[in-house]
């Protein structure tokens, strides 16, 4: 059997012209993070969640990133 961890990437990612590679990085990390804690690397969705605002403002959809992670249990 396994079990499953949702784990939130970055949000958003703002890198200089020519370093890219460090925004790719930024999503290694938290693999090898997680990698440490005996989780797997499964697959990466982007899920779109809706805040309720507070009066008068419209309720604006932000996208995440979600990496998915399991383990044997």
């Amino acid at each position: 059997m396994k079990q499953y961890k949702a784990v939130a990437g970055p949000m958003s990612i703002s890198v200089k012209k020519g370093e890219t590679q460090s925004a790719f990085n930024l999503f290694a990390d938290i693999i090898n993070r997680e990698a440490n804690g005996g989780w797997t690397y499964h697959s990466m969705e982007t899920i779109t969640v809706t805040e309720k605002p507070g009066c008068f403002q419209q309720p604006v959809p932000l996208n995440y990133y979600m990496l998915i992670f399991e383990k044997d249990i």
